[in-house]
C-alpha cells in the first residue's frame, strides 16, 4: 500500500469510528453461514436467477463463476456469502493479472456477483445490509476500463472465400458462410431452427416436414427467419428480421441439410459429440480452426473471431455499399430509438420490412466466389 492508499485507508477508518460503523460488517455473520446446510447460492440460482428464464450459457456462466469466487475466498479463509472489499479487490488483481483476462471480461464477473449480493440485499431472510456492497465499492473504485478496441483485420470478399474454401466439413462451412453473409451472432446460429428456414427443395421439404414452417416465412421463398431475443432464449437481437438467402447460402445449406444426421432435435446445427444444439464456443472454434493463426491479434487488428462476420457484414452495408442507415439496422436486428413508446423521436415513424431490404440485399450482396457445383464445394 503506498502513502496515498495509506492516508486514504486512514481516513476511512476514521469516518467509521466517529459514526459507529463496521468497516467489515459481514465477518460477525460468517459462523452463522457456515454452519447452514443451505446454499445461499443455490437460494439465488432457483430463486433470483431461474425466474429471468436466462440463456443456458449464462446459467452456465453463473455456475462456473460461483464456484471460481467460491474457490478463491476459501484461499482466503472467509466464507463466500460474507466478503469484504479487500476480498473482491484481491479477486479482481487475479483475474487480471494471473489469468490475464480483460478488464471487460472481469467486470462481467463483478457485475454478477453484485447481482448476487443484491439478491441477498432484497431477501429479508439474509443479514446483508442495503448500507455495504463491496462489489459496488469496488466498481467505484477501481480503474477497470478497457484499452481502446482494435479494428479487426480487412478482408475482401474473394480473400474470405478462399478460406472458406478450405472447409471441407459441410456444417463448418455452412456456420462461416452464413455469418459472413447474414451478420448472425454465434448465438443466433447456435439457436437456429428447421422452422425457421424456408428452403425451396422438394427432397428436404419432404425429409424436414417442419423446414419453414414459422408463419413468419408464410409465402416466402429462401429465406430465414432470425427471432428476438424475446423469443428465442439465447438470442440478443431487440428485433426479430426475416433475412433473404442468396445462391451461396442456399447451396451451402443443400450441402448440410442433405447430410444432416436427423435426430429429431428442431437445431439446424448439432454438435458432432452431444448430437444436440452446437454451443457458441464451438462455433467460434470452427473459426479459429479456418482464420488463424493468418489472423491471430496483433498491433495493428483484433483476432478473428465468430463476430467478425457481423462486423463485415454491417462494413459492407454501412460503409462501402452505404444503404441507407435503417435499412442495416433492420438486417442486424438492431434497436431504434423509435422503439422507446416514451420517446417520440422521427424514428417512431420510420418502418422497414423485408420488402424493403429483399431486392437490395439480392442485387448487392458480394460473392465469396464459392464453387456453383455442389459436388465440388
Amino acid at each position: 500500500m503506498d502513502h496515498t492508499e495509506q492516508s486514504v485507508d486512514n481516513s476511512r477508518t476514521e469516518v467509521a469510528r466517529a459514526f459507529g460503523r463496521n468497516r467489515d460488517p459481514l465477518a460477525a455473520y460468517e459462523e452463522q453461514f457456515e454452519l447452514l446446510a443451505v446454499d445461499a447460492f443455490d437460494i439465488f440460482l432457483q430463486s433470483g436467477l431461474a425466474p429471468t428464464n436466462p440463456a443456458p450459457s449464462t446459467q452456465t456462466a453463473y455456475h462456473r463463476l460461483i464456484e471460481e469466487w467460491k474457490q478463491h475466498m476459501g484461499q482466503h479463509g472467509r466464507h463466500p456469502a460474507c466478503p469484504a472489499h479487500h476480498h473482491v479487490e484481491a479477486f479482481v488483481e487475479h483475474c487480471l493479472t494471473t489469468s490475464g483476462l480483460s478488464p471487460s471480461t472481469v467486470r462481467t464477473k463483478l457485475h454478477r456477483l453484485s447481482r448476487i449480493y443484491r439478491y441477498w440485499q432484497a431477501d429479508p431472510v439474509f443479514p446483508h445490509g442495503l448500507g455495504y456492497d463491496p462489489f459496488e465499492y469496488v466498481f467505484a473504485t477501481t480503474d477497470l476500463s478497457d484499452r481502446p478496441l482494435k479494428s479487426p483485420p480487412r478482408l475482401t470478399p474473394k480473400q474470405l472465400g478462399s478460406y472458406v474454401q478450405t472447409l471441407t466439413d459441410v456444417r463448418n462451412r455452412l456456420i462461416v458462410v452464413l455469418q459472413l453473409k447474414l451478420g448472425l451472432r454465434a448465438g443466433e446460429v447456435s439457436t437456429l431452427r428447421l422452422d425457421n428456414l424456408a428452403v425451396d427443395h422438394p427432397e428436404l421439404n419432404a425429409g424436414y416436414p417442419t423446414l419453414g414452417s414459422n408463419p413468419a416465412l408464410s409465402g416466402r421463398s429462401r429465406a430465414v427467419y432470425i427471432p428476438s431475443r424475446y423469443e428465442e432464449t439465447g438470442n440478443k437481437s431487440h428485433r426479430s428480421r426475416l433475412l433473404p438467402i442468396d445462391d451461396e447460402v442456399y447451396r451451402a445449406l443443400l450441402q448440410h441439410l442433405l447430410v444432416r444426421p436427423d435426430t429429431g432435435d428442431p437445431w439446424v446445427f448439432q454438435s458432432r459429440t452431444t448430437a444436440t444444439q452446437i454451443t457458441t464456443e464451438a462455433i467460434n472454434n470452427v473459426w479459429k480452426s479456418v482464420f488463424r493463426p493468418d489472423f491471430d491479434e496483433t498491433d495493428n487488428h483484433r483476432a478473428v473471431t465468430s463476430h467478425y462476420g457481423r462486423h463485415r457484414f454491417s462494413t459492407y452495408w454501412q460503409v462501402d455499399h452505404e444503404i441507407p442507415r435503417e435499412l442495416v439496422q433492420y438486417m442486424r436486428g438492431d434497436r431504434i430509438d423509435g422503439d422507446d413508446s416514451r420517446r417520440q423521436t422521427i424514428d417512431s415513424y420510420i418502418h422497414t420490412f423485408y420488402e424493403d431490404i429483399e431486392p437490395v440485399y439480392r442485387q448487392n450482396m458480394y460473392s465469396l466466389g464459392l464453387p456453383t457445383s455442389l459436388s465440388s464445394m
